[in-house]
């Protein structure tokens, strides 16, 4: 038997390392490259309108000789908009798997029909559709292919596996999907209804100004054309046909459980889609069992390791691990035993504060949450007191006098856990013919200092609650409210509204004496609006809401006819038990749970 051929029938007979592993399910563990890689570029691939992408193939090679191995593997493939993270991971095909890195339409060396003009369409039913036909010829044209197909890659590259992965229906070769940093709600591009600084970043930026090619011009004037618009309160500045066929829904979780594929999620709580992949997990998980996907999870939900999410304490596009990432593929796409499957708890958290990784179950993680009113005396309170009032707050930045209001809760003297998203229902009133409130929450320790939770915001004019989809918990409180964000409505002058603010979720162990605190400002500080994919604040205001929000100022209400409340989901101190935890090979010494 050649050297090629016998390293081959090792890696497809290798048994589980192991009876137990430190690795998630315990029975796996990565081995070390058995294979070198040799790269054919610029293979082209025609779609059915005859747009050519091209993509560049890895493929396992004799380490010695750097000869293209025989045989057949499973294929990993990327869809890439970028210039950089095109080229095939070694890391995969020295471990027995092909490596596909597509083009996407629109960047690099893709060419129209006549090589004229394209233009990266960012998202939706194009790009699903070009996934499909990238993944048709990977599992039946490609060279060397055994036909199973995993799909792979952050950011873009990750919401491209999800429209491919919800496009290309049942029983197709996609067998296993990791989809990085990737959920795309509306919210990331509008806080509350108020553009964020990643619409006129990604726009032109990421959109026009990283992708590299020759269509650089054709992006880069889409990208402009598309901030004109919404800066001018054009109909995309609401979440309209445009947005909707190119963010992740309920819906799209639907069809990829349909469509038989797992799904390991994964994400950052300072990342831009936490939220979105908090609530794209529950879709999924509700999809699996039959019921509504954008409901909230019920306690004691059955739960599939099918899909799986990872929350780590890191930003947009951090934290990623190539050998849990190779675990996943192993057990999904060579239908290796790892055990990663059968864990009952897919739901992995860095709990913040305790600096510790837990396992859950359902999210959210409280069936019962905890009302706490805004009260006299700047007071946050389980229950509100006799009297009532108002307090009053104007449009500007926070660090000016008058433009923030808070509220602290008496000191927790054993301690509590907030662990889930947060709802903040304020009464106000305004001035003007509009109102714009950010509420945050802080851990406020004894001696005063306070470190930034989380937060949310919502402008009054796009405020309209949609109850079926809005989530509540047993007693029927408002946890996670949804709003539709597809048309402005009118706030009048002095009127009493209720404004339901979505506050990002978070898992936070508040630590014995210390106090939650909820600050409500009206402006986004300047500094949080320079940042690229952070978490979403309200930043770069359409002419409409600039001219109906200037000059305001709120009347909050505390009263007994019209009570301001914030919903907290509210654990025992450490209650959640702790996961094992560690480094791997690959985690650059960021510290990952491994016991699932």
């Amino acid at each position: 038997m050649t050297f090629a051929a016998a390293t081959l029938v090792g890696l497809v007979a290798a048994a589980p390392a192991q009876a137990a592993t430190s690795w998630p399910g315990g029975r796996w563990q990565p081995g070390p490259a058995q294979y070198g890689m040799t790269v054919v570029s610029d293979v082209p691939l025609r779609m059915d309108d005859g747009v050519v992408l091209t993509a560049d193939i890895g493929y396992p090679a004799n380490p010695l000789t750097g000869k293209r191995l025989p045989g057949r593997f499973p294929v990993l493939v990327q869809q890439n908009p970028y210039i950089f993270g095109g080229e095939p991971d070694s890391f995969f095909v020295s471990r027995g798997y092909i490596f596909v890195s597509a083009d996407v339409r629109g960047t690099t060396n893709s060419q129209g029909p006549d090589d004229g003009p394209l233009v990266n369409p960012l998202f939706g039913p194009r790009i699903a559709q070009d996934g499909v036909a990238v993944v048709d010829w990977a599992a039946h044209d490609l060279d060397g292919s055994n036909g199973t197909i995993g799909l792979y890659g952050c950011s873009q590259l990750g919401i491209n596996q999800l429209f491919t992965a919800a496009a290309v229906g049942p029983n197709s070769p996609v067998k296993a999907i990791i989809p990085a940093c990737a959920s795309n709600g509306y919210d990331i591009y509008f806080a509350g209804g108020v553009p964020s600084a990643t619409v006129p970043l990604f726009a032109n930026s990421a959109l026009g100004g990283i992708s590299g090619s020759k269509h650089l011009p054709e992006n880069t004037a889409f990208g402009e054309a598309l901030v004109d618009e919404i800066s001018a309160s054009g109909p995309r500045a609401y979440n309209g046909t445009f947005w909707q066929e190119r963010t992740t829904s309920a819906d799209m979780a639907e069809q990829i459980v349909r469509n038989g594929i797992p799904a390991l999620l994964w994400t950052g709580w300072q990342a831009s889609e936490s939220t979105g992949a908090l609530e794209f997990w529950t879709a999924l998980q509700n999809a699996a069992q039959g019921r509504p996907a954008d409901a909230s999870m019920q306690p004691g939900q059955p739960t599939t390791g099918r899909y799986q999410l990872l929350v780590g304490n890191w930003g947009h596009g951090s934290g990623l691990d190539k050998s849990i990432e190779l675990e996943w593929y192993d057990t999904w796409l060579r239908g290796q035993n790892t055990g990663m499957a059968a864990t009952r708890t897919p739901l992995h958290l860095y709990e913040k504060g305790s600096d510790r990784w837990v396992n859950a179950t359902s999210y959210p993680l409280v069936a019962d949450y905890s009302p706490y009113y805004l009260d006299e005396r700047s007071g946050f309170t389980p229950r509100p007191s006799g009297s009532g009032g108002t307090d009053t707050v104007s449009w500007g930045q926070p660090d000016q006098a008058g433009n923030t209001l808070t509220y602290t809760t008496p000191a927790f003297a054993a301690g509590t856990t907030l662990a889930g998203p947060v709802s903040a229902s304020i009464h106000a009133s305004s001035t003007n013919a509009n109102i714009g409130l950010i509420a945050t929450l802080e851990d406020v320790a004894p001696g005063g200092a306070a470190t930034t939770i989380t937060s949310g915001s919502l402008v009054g004019s796009m405020s309209a609650l949609d109850e079926d989809s809005s989530w509540r918990d047993s007693d029927g409180d408002l946890t996670l409210p949804v709003h539709p964000y597809t048309e402005d409505t009118t706030v009048r002058p002095g009127e009493v509204g209720r404004y339901d603010i979505k506050i990002n979720p978070a898992l936070w162990s508040v630590a014995p004496g210390h106090s939650l605190r909820l600050v409500l400002s009206t402006q986004a500080s300047s500094d949080d609006c320079g940042g690229f994919l952070g978490m979403p604040q309200p930043c770069a205001y359409t002419a409409a809401q600039q001219a109906s929000l200037t000059g305001g100022g709120y009347q909050i209400q505390r009263t007994a006819e019209h009570r301001s409340v914030v919903n907290l989901p509210l654990l025992s101190y450490r209650k959640l038990p702790t996961a094992p935890s560690g480094l791997t090979p690959t985690s650059n010494w960021t510290v990952l749970p491994l016991g699932w």
